[in-house]
């Protein structure tokens, strides 16, 4: 069921979301659904990366969270650079000593 949400809009913004109206040919609320759905999605996507970053979640319950292939998240988790597995180059120089 749907719900109607009443938001307060700068004149900036208002003019901004004309545009966008205008562009796409559709109403105001139409819009704003697809503009939100869009925000929404990178939101949880960048959520999901803070939590892989700091190793609360997994790879695969991150892209379980957003609705996206787990090869998805990857290609994210390489875009923008993230450490997903928490080696650092000091276990690296830890273990090469063990080895020895």
């Amino acid at each position: 069921m749907a719900s109607t949400i009443s938001v307060r809009l700068g004149k900036d913004m208002q003019r901004d979301l004309s545009r966008v109206e205008k562009k796409w040919q559709t109403d105001k609320s139409e819009a704003i659904r697809r503009l939100l759905a869009v925000a929404i999605r990178e939101w949880k996507i960048q959520n999901a990366l803070e939590e892989i970053a700091t190793h609360k979640i997994s790879v695969g319950k991150a892209a379980e969270e957003c609705g996206i292939s787990i090869w998805e998240i990857f290609d994210i988790i390489k875009e923008r650079n993230i450490d997903w597995v928490g080696y650092s180059g000091e276990d690296l120089k830890r273990d090469l000593e063990i080895i020895e």
